[in-house]
C-alpha cells in the first residue's frame, strides 16, 4: 500500500439495505461511497462477494472467480429495458439478510431479465466469455448445481463427469447454461461501475481472497488434481484449519480440501495466482486471508472429527511469491497476520514489504507490541476488530469492570477522552502510527455483538445475516468524523 495515511471502513456488501433482503450493486454502494469521500475516508473493505455455500459463508464459495446472484441490482436492469418493472420485496427480516427467501424473489426476475437482453442481441455474451475463461466450467457448474444442490461428488455420473470431457450442450441445457453466463457478465458490468465511481471519488476498494476454497465448488470441481482428493470418493484426504486458539479449545475444522503443492510447483503454482491476480482486476488491494499458511498449514486428517490432531507443514510462501511478483509486479497486497504465529510468518511478509495487521481487541493490552522485534506497526493496517471479532462495544461489555477501567484509563492518558468508549476506541485506532486504519461499520453506529458479523467455528442462522435498514445514521457519523480523521493526518 502507499505509504500516504488513510482512513477506511469495513461493511460488506450484503449489509447495505438494498431493496430485496440483501445489499446488492445498486444505489446504496454509490451513496456509501458518496459519504465516504466526503468524510475523508480512501478506503472502503468489503468480504468476498462471490457466490454463497455452505452457511452462507463467503470463505466457502461456490468459485473463486464468479459473484453471487444476490448482489445484482434490479433497479439497473429495468433502467436498462430488460425488466417492465420490480414488483416489490415483502418477505424481509428487519435487520437482517434474507439469503433465500432474497434468491427466490430474484430468480425469477432474472431470467426474465437475461429473456429480454438475449433476444435484444443473441451475441452478447460472446465478449464476456472470451475475456473470462473461467466462466465455461462455472456455468456447467451453476446448471448442475440448480438441478441438485448436493456437494458436486454425489452428483449422477453424467454431471459429475462433465468436467473430464466438457462436452457441448444443447437444447434447454444450452439454454440455462447461458443464463449461468450472462449472470455473471451482468453482475461484472455492474460491481465494474462501482468500483470505477468509487476511484473516480478517490476511494479504493480492498477485497479479501481467502487461502482455500471449499470442496463444493468449480474451483475443486473442475481442478481435482490440484487437491489432495480421495480418487474413489473426491472426498478430501486431509483437510484446512487451524489448532485449538483464542476463538476455540478445540481448534476450527474448516473441512477445506488441502492444496496438492507438488502438483502446484509443477505448474509455477498458476491456480493460486490466477485466483490472486484476476481478483486484482475486480478490486485495488488485496487482503489475503490466513497468510500464515502460504508460510506453514495445519493439515488434519479428513478422519477427525475435530482439528485437535494435525500437524503444521511448511509451503512455499517464496517460491510462489516470487512467481507473483514477476509476473504481477503491481498487485498491492495486506497480509492477514493474525493469531500465534512463528516468526518466520513475519520474516515472509516483511521479505515483500507486505503491511500486516493490528486489532486493537487484541492488542491493547500490550501497547509496546511495536518494540517487539522485527515489528513494523507503521507498515501496517489498524483495526478495532474485523469481521471475525466483537464489535468494539460488545468486545468492552464483556471484559470485567476492573478491566474496563483500565481501558478507561489508558484511552484517558492517550488523549482519547470522548464520552464513549467506543468513540475514544474510534480515536485510539485512528491515531496509531499504521498507515492505514479501518473501522468496522459497527463501531461507527456504537452497536453491540447483536450487530456482530460472524463468530468463527459456528455455522448458524445469525453469522454474516448482519445488514442496515438504512445509510442514514452511517453516513451522519461517516462525514462527522472527517475532523478526527484530519487530525489523525489521514486527509
Amino acid at each position: 500500500m502507499e505509504n500516504k495515511r488513510k482512513a477506511g471502513l469495513l461493511v460488506p456488501v450484503a449489509s447495505l439495505p438494498g431493496g430485496h433482503g440483501v445489499g446488492d450493486f445498486g444505489a446504496d454502494c454509490f451513496d456509501l461511497i458518496d459519504s465516504l469521500a466526503e468524510g475523508g475516508f480512501t478506503l472502503w473493505q468489503i468480504l468476498p462477494l462471490n457466490p454463497l455455500g455452505y452457511g452462507h459463508s463467503p470463505y466457502q464459495p461456490f468459485s473463486s472467480f464468479a459473484m453471487d446472484e444476490l448482489y445484482v441490482d434490479l433497479f439497473e436492469l429495468s433502467q436498462r429495458g430488460l425488466l417492465k418493472s420490480v414488483p416489490p420485496f415483502e418477505d424481509g427480516i428487519k435487520g437482517k439478510v434474507s439469503y433465500e427467501k432474497s434468491r427466490e424473489y430474484k430468480l425469477p426476475l432474472l431470467h426474465k431479465a437475461y429473456e429480454a437482453e438475449m433476444e435484444k442481441d443473441p451475441h452478447c455474451l460472446d465478449k464476456f466469455m472470451k475475456d473470462h475463461p473461467w466462466i465455461k466450467d462455472f456455468a456447467a457448474f451453476m446448471m448442475f448445481k440448480r438441478i441438485d444442490s448436493r456437494s458436486w461428488d454425489h452428483w449422477v455420473p453424467e454431471n459429475r463427469d462433465w468436467i473430464k470431457k466438457r462436452t457441448p450442450f444443447r437444447g434447454e441445457k444450452r439454454k440455462a447454461y447461458l443464463f449461468e453466463v450472462w449472470l455473471q457478465m451482468t453482475l461484472y458490468r455492474q460491481w465494474d461501475a462501482v468500483h470505477s465511481y468509487a476511484n473516480k471519488k478517490g476511494i479504493k476498494i480492498i477485497g479479501d481472497i481467502p487461502f482455500y476454497v471449499g470442496h463444493d465448488s468449480c474451483d475443486v470441481w473442475a481442478n481435482q488434481d490440484t487437491f489432495l482428493l480421495d480418487p474413489e470418493t473426491h472426498q478430501p484426504s486431509f483437510i484446512a484449519g487451524v489448532p485449538p486458539d483464542y476463538f476455540s479449545a478445540t481448534g476450527q475444522r474448516w473441512g477445506n480440501p488441502i492444496y496438492d503443492w507438488d502438483k502446484l510447483k509443477a505448474t509455477k503454482y498458476f491456480f493460486i495466482i490466477d485466483r490472486i491476480a484476476q481478483n486484482a482486476k475486480i478490486y485495488d488491494i488485496i487482503r489475503l486471508d490466513h497468510f500464515r499458511a502460504f508460510d506453514t498449514y495445519w493439515k488434519i486428517p479428513a478422519s477427525c472429527p475435530t482439528a485437535i490432531d494435525g500437524q503444521w507443514i511448511e509451503a512455499p510462501g517464496y517460491e510462489l511469491f516470487d512467481e507473483l511478483l514477476k509476473e504481477y509486479p503491481d498487485i498491492d497486497i495486506i497480509a492477514e497476520d493474525l493469531g500465534d504465529l512463528r516468526p518466520q510468518v513475519l520474516t515472509l511478509r516483511d521479505h515483500y514489504h507486505f503491511p500486516g495487521m493490528i486489532v486493537v481487541e487484541f492488542t491493547f493490552d500490550d501497547d509496546a507490541i511495536a518494540h517487539k522485534p522485527g515489528y513494523d506497526e507503521a507498515n501496517a493496517v489498524c483495526y478495532i476488530g474485523t469481521h471475525d471479532n466483537a464489535t468494539a462495544r460488545g468486545y468492552y461489555l464483556s471484559l470485567t469492570p476492573e478491566k474496563q477501567a483500565e481501558w478507561r484509563k489508558a484511552l484517558d492518558e492517550h488523549d482519547c477522552r470522548d464520552n464513549d468508549v467506543v468513540d475514544a476506541l474510534i480515536s485510539y485506532c485512528l491515531n496509531k502510527p499504521a498507515n492505514a486504519a479501518i473501522l468496522c461499520a459497527q463501531d461507527l453506529l456504537g452497536l453491540g455483538d447483536e450487530a456482530r458479523i460472524n463468530v468463527p467455528g459456528i455455522v448458524d442462522d445469525i453469522n454474516w445475516t448482519w445488514r442496515m435498514d438504512s445509510l442514514t445514521e452511517l453516513k451522519k457519523r461517516i462525514v462527522a468524523l472527517k475532523e478526527k480523521i484530519k487530525a489523525s493526518n489521514r486527509l
